[in-house]
């Protein structure tokens, strides 16, 4: 199956998602950095370490959302650039699943942290839930960018198509040369 090549020239440049996933990442990486020193950020904001190592692990989810969104909408806009596939569709099905499925366990740790009683969030408090949420949203936008990826690829004609297919079969001119054909 063929993909098809209908490039789309009014789809903008994907820069401004692309930046926002740059900005995930810095939110993420100084969550992090800053989880490593959890009595220093509890005497700044005059919290317990156990309500700032919360706090910062709900900073580095939503670094990781917005890091996630931003690089599913960035290449689904350079899908629809260079031409969609059937693997563009898949992938930005998968990666908004994922995204979506991590934003419902961001908003249930910010909750939980501010302290707002949901009763489907006390049902799973204290279980491994809202960690399987986490990694499986997570499972869900690797597969969603995998797709897109490979739907890119497949709409560009990174692999070169057309040169494998020229090493398979000789030219016509070839095949055709006076002599090369055997008479009966």
């Amino acid at each position: 199956m063929a993909p098809a090549h209908a490039a789309v020239p009014e789809v903008r440049s994907p820069r401004g998602w692309l930046g926002l996933a740059f900005l995930g990442v810095w939110l993420y990486l100084v969550s992090q950095l800053l989880r490593i020193f959890p009595n220093g950020i509890a005497n700044s904001f005059d919290i317990t370490p156990a309500e700032a190592l919360q706090a910062l692990a709900i900073t580095s989810g939503l670094g990781q959302l917005v890091l996630f969104a931003g690089l599913t909408s960035a290449l689904w806009r350079a899908n629809r650039a260079a031409g969609l596939s059937e693997f563009s569709v898949r992938g930005l099905a998968l990666g908004a699943a994922g995204v979506a499925i991590f934003s419902f366990v961001e908003i249930a740790l910010f909750l939980d942290w501010i302290g707002v009683a949901v009763e489907p969030l006390s049902l799973v408090r204290g279980t491994g839930a809202l960690d399987a949420g986490a990694i499986g949203g997570t499972a869900f936008v690797f597969a969603g960018l995998a797709s897109l990826g490979f739907g890119l690829s497949r709409a560009i004609d990174l692999f070169g198509r057309a040169q494998r297919q020229s090493v398979r079969s000789p030219p016509e001119a070839v095949r055709s040369a006076p002599g090369s054909e055997e008479t009966a």
